[in-house]
């Protein structure tokens, strides 16, 4: 059953309609531009796949995610046309040049970028509150005189009461959560450069981000991270595979990088570098199936994590551009049965938001939005994301099967508007 939650699409058929008004409700979600799309035949294999988080309960032993209280996260990242995080003038890491570098200089160069993450956590249980501890990687990728912004997945600081950053191996400093992504699992953390300073955090280094587009398979890669929650280590290994998309609880993701450099629990956050030291991906799951199959790793491609923790680093969210609707799809034999244009309809219009304000009804059906043709929600979600928030659009509706009528719709940001 699919939840009420503003970043997805229930794209089920529309003969749905005639369940109970609970089951209809459940159905129903928004739509915008991270859609989810509608359920490919999939391998098994698919089904284990599991974040690299060590999760630890309190009294008791670690356990990776997916295996008891964690939750596993994957989305698309998709390009936001949004207002950049000013650009650090803060010494990168050691230069790097076209030319490769040594095995020993590429983990010298970046390691000093690389941090591990610590969270507590608290979980109800049938027992009660239990607290818990979680621990994952995390990079520098921004400083200016007053912080130093550090990127990770979504699912590392999920749920936390506390992060702590850890530089220098052994030096603890607390974390602020500025901006989380469930949709691109990325999240942004910064630091204080005073609380650094107490801690006896001298150097500050930044990591340097190079173009994911560029790599292929074959590439010779490293992986560092906290590995199992006992501090930095470095893994090597070949990217094995590029775009690949992969679903895991009803999330996707898709470009994503697959290696075979060993990525372990705790090893979330951290980055995958190439051979001139540069970070190409933020390494997030691995695929597991009856117990731990190696040589089955996932980053997220640096391209993406780039742009989306500049955004929220400076905003806190990503836009998600929306008109504030419910909508679902008008299948073919709904369409030849009551003579109905094939498209999405409206089955809720949210009161307040955008559409509303438009004119939009429950059961207009949307066929066409600036002059590119509706067939289903796919078709709907992809204008979108291609829409800026604030901006208009034309929305042509046919309102009880034989009005057609044009609308012009402010496009809104999901992440401002009501359930």
């Amino acid at each position: 059953m699919f939840e009420e939650d503003k970043n997805k699409i229930d794209e089920q058929n529309i003969n749905d309609t005639t369940q109970d008004t609970q089951q209809e409700r459940e159905q129903k979600c928004y739509y915008h531009e991270q859609v989810k799309k509608a359920e490919k035949q999939k391998k098994p294999w698919i089904k284990y796949i599991a974040t690299c988080l060590i999760v630890s309960i309190a009294g008791g032993g670690s356990f990776g995610v997916g295996l008891g209280w964690s939750q596993n996260y994957f989305a698309k990242p998709v390009p936001y046309d949004t207002t950049a995080a000013p650009i650090s003038s803060a010494p990168s890491a050691t230069a790097v040049s076209s030319t490769t570098m040594s095995k020993k200089d590429v983990i010298k160069t970046v390691m000093p970028s690389v941090v591990s993450i610590s969270t507590r956590i608290l979980e109800n249980s049938y027992w009660g509150e239990i607290e818990g501890s979680g621990a994952g990687s995390g990079i520098v990728f921004y400083e200016d005189d007053e912080k130093v912004g550090i990127v990770t997945n979504n699912h590392v600081i999920q749920g936390a009461t506390q992060v702590s950053a850890i530089f220098d191996t052994d030096k603890a400093v607390k974390a602020k959560v500025v901006g989380t992504d469930k949709d691109t699992e990325i999240a942004v953390l910064t630091v204080l450069k005073e609380d650094l300073k107490k801690s006896g955090v001298e150097n500050i280094v930044v990591a340097k981000f190079g173009n994911s587009d560029l790599v292929e398979v074959g590439d010779d890669v490293y992986a560092i991270g906290n590995a199992l929650g006992e501090g930095l280590t470095a893994t090597d290994g070949m990217i094995s595979a590029i775009n690949k998309e992969i679903n895991v609880q009803g999330s996707t993701l898709e470009n994503v990088l697959q290696t075979n450099a060993a990525i372990n629990q705790g090893n979330s956050g951290g980055p995958l570098i190439n051979e001139r030291g540069e970070v190409i991906g933020v390494n997030t799951a691995k695929s597991v199936s009856g117990g731990t199959a190696e040589g089955i790793g996932y980053a997220i491609p640096s391209n993406s994590v780039s742009e989306i923790a500049e955004i929220l680093l400076t905003n806190g969210s990503v836009p998600k551009p929306g008109m504030g609707i419910y909508v679902k799809n008008v299948s073919t034999e709904m369409s030849n049965l009551y003579r109905l244009p094939v498209g999405v309809i409206v089955m809720q219009v949210i009161p307040g938001e955008n559409a509303e304000n438009a004119g939009m009804e429950k059961g207009d059906i949307i066929v066409e939005v600036n002059g590119k043709k509706i067939m289903d929600t796919d078709d709907l979600s992809n204008i979108l994301k291609e829409l800026e928030v604030g901006k208009t659009a034309e929305v042509y509706v046919v309102r009880n099967g034989d009005t057609s009528l044009k609308l012009d719709v402010v496009i809104g940001d999901m992440n401002n508007m009501a359930e």
